[in-house]
């Protein structure tokens, strides 16, 4: 029993005695050793501090050293109470180390504590507190406008209305980097980027655009920012209706019963629509409406017209505005002669005689009209002088005698000329080759309606011997004609029939 002894070496004796012998003493030592050293927790760090920003990434993660600071073998445990910290190790034995990482996770703003706690046997467990602040995520930026809404107005075919000054500030945190952009090709901005505060220069550009309210916006963005869209609206009125006229007035100059004058143009210089109208029948236009700029062609129509000076008025309204232009129409007196009043043609069927002119005088225009097919004109119409070359066509005539009449007209004067046409009846030529006996007489020309029949009755030409062609006249539609030639002598023997011809009168 070592009882309270200390550590050291104690020693003492046992005495053994025995009547009548001698005492014998016996040493005795008594080592006492100190009881062994326990293990202790030794740590790197007393505690351990972490801070990130609320939705942003885990901070990094610390070392926590482990160590035995007493005796024997240190097998430790490590263990944490909260939820967002992760340890790399949760046993081990002597030294040692342990990553401990906190998780941000859905941790909002604040300190959240914790503490990691390391426990041995035969040492004291050691806490180790742990601070985790989590600091709230940084302000986006915002996009401030001075003007909810843009509004403009202007005059249609006008100048552009002034541009209006759009401010951008940044209402929230961080840095506004922001782009500008519109949704209308009628709006202009001087400026589609920048950092921080900014102004665009925003301008309508009037163009072709029509009266009425035409609508757009613009959109600004910046990354981390809502965006923000600006209603604009650009409200273009009618212009003011304006018309101008030239000429101012029209002077027109013809000839009763003449042909029409030429067409004059009127200019309509307008921003608007139009309508024009004439308080003349006799004043023609080629337009009575119009939108803007215009031309209308105004003519007269001379007609049955006659006497004195015509006046007329072209009335060109646009919106509350009307101007008008004057018309003047001045008419001489017509006049028209013919070089001739009857005109003769005398031709045989088949061939046709020379033309014949007609010379026409006059101080307007004039027609000429003809009834007959078998009579054809140079020149149907004409202005002032000219002249008519009349042609017969015997083919599109009847035998004998052909009348009809050519009428010149100029407005109301009427002349005519009286076409006569005599055409001889059908005829039918006959040439042969001369008879070379020395003592050829003449030559008997035949005509019969029956082929290869001939008699004396059949004669009807006697010729001299130096004739070799034949006229035969008197000849009858719708009959065809057969022709023989024969040649006689001095003493009046004749030859035979030559070959036969024929012709077809239709």
């Amino acid at each position: 029993m070592n009882g309270s002894l200390g550590p050291g070496t104690h020693t003492g004796s046992i005495t053994l005695r025995a009547p009548g012998a001698q005492p014998v003493s016996i040493p005795v030592t008594f080592t006492v050793t100190p009881p062994p050293v326990p293990p202790a927790i030794g740590v790197s760090a007393p505690s351990l501090s972490f801070t990130a920003q609320q939705n942003s990434s885990n901070p990094p993660p610390q070392a926590l050293n482990i160590r035995n600071t007493g005796g024997g073998t240190l097998t430790w445990t490590a263990s944490d109470n909260v939820a967002w910290l992760t340890l790399s190790s949760t046993t081990g034995t002597g030294n040692g180390t342990v990553s401990v990482t906190p998780i941000l996770g859905s941790l909002g703003p604040g300190t959240h504590t914790g503490s990691i706690t390391l426990r041995a046997p035969g040492a004291q467990p050691v806490s180790i507190p742990v601070t985790f602040t989590v600091t709230p995520p940084p302000v986006p930026p915002a996009i401030g406008v001075s003007a909810p809404s843009l509004s403009f107005t202007a005059q249609q075919n006008s100048s552009n209305p002034p541009p209006q000054a759009l401010n951008i500030r940044n209402t929230g945190g961080g840095t506004l980097t922001w782009t500008a952009s519109d949704n209308v090709a009628w709006l202009t901005l001087s400026s589609t980027t920048g950092t921080g505060n900014g102004t665009v220069s925003v301008t309508p550009i009037l163009g072709s655009l029509g009266p009425g309210t035409h609508t757009g916006s613009i959109t600004l963005r910046a990354p981390g920012a809502q965006p923000v869209s600006i209603p604009v609206t650009f409200t273009v009125t009618p212009p003011l209706t304006s018309i101008t006229l030239s000429p101012s007035s029209l002077t027109y100059t013809g000839v009763s019963g003449g042909s029409n004058p030429a067409n004059q143009p009127v200019t309509v210089t307008s921003n608007g629509t139009w309508t024009a109208s004439a308080n003349a029948a006799w004043i023609k236009l080629s337009t009575t409406s119009g939108s803007g700029s215009g031309t209308i062609i105004a003519g007269v129509n001379l007609g049955g017209l006659v006497g004195t000076p015509h006046t007329g008025t072209i009335t060109v309204t646009a919106g509350n505005m009307t101007k008008t232009v004057g018309v003047t129409l001045t008419l001489a007196t017509g006049s028209l002669t013919l070089s001739s009043s009857d005109l003769a043609f005398t031709a045989t069927q088949g061939s046709n005689p020379s033309s014949k002119d007609i010379t026409v005088q006059s101080n307007g225009s004039w027609t000429a009209t003809k009834n007959a097919s078998w009579l054809s004109l140079s020149q149907t119409s004409g202005s002032n002088n000219g002249t008519i070359t009349a042609s017969v066509d015997t083919s599109k005539a009847q035998p004998g005698e052909n009348q009809t009449t050519l009428t010149v007209a100029s407005g109301a004067i009427i002349k005519t000329v009286t076409i006569r046409l005599t055409v001889d009846g059908p005829f039918a030529t006959l040439t042969w080759k001369p008879n070379s006996e020395t003592d050829l007489a003449g030559y008997k020309v035949y005509r019969s309606t029956i082929r290869g029949k001939y008699g004396p009755e059949n004669a009807i030409a006697l010729l001299q011997k130096n004739v070799t062609t034949y006229q035969v006249t008197g000849l009858q539609p719708k009959t065809t004609y057969y022709f023989v030639v024969t040649a006689f002598d001095m003493a009046g023997n004749e030859s035979g029939y030559s070959n036969e011809v024929s012709k077809s009168i239709y």
